[in-house]
């Protein structure tokens, strides 16, 4: 088993290069915007190839409505006695 400081540890430095990483490449592609597809850059290419193949076209869910339908209820009115079938009683006294 690995100890908790050691998962700690380990969680925080991939967080601190999760976020390295993600200020690089913010960087990178604010520093070839103007380039395109033109550029040397191979992440920068892929990038470009990547946005080509996302659809643009705005998402819309068609979303239905609810209806509700009315029921009514016919009850018939019943006057029963309770009877009761199961007798049961206390333990004899000792």
């Amino acid at each position: 088993m690995v100890s908790n400081s050691i998962r700690r540890g380990i969680a925080i430095w991939l967080s601190a290069i999760l976020i390295c990483l993600s200020f690089a490449a913010s960087v990178h592609s604010v520093e070839h915007i103007d380039h395109g597809a033109q550029g040397e850059c191979t992440l920068c290419f892929h990038k470009h190839q990547l946005n080509k193949l996302l659809p643009t076209t705005p998402f819309s869910l068609q979303a239905s409505t609810q209806t509700f339908e009315t029921v009514s209820f016919l009850l018939c009115e019943h006057k029963a006695s309770h009877v009761s079938f199961f007798h049961s009683r206390a333990p004899p006294a000792a």
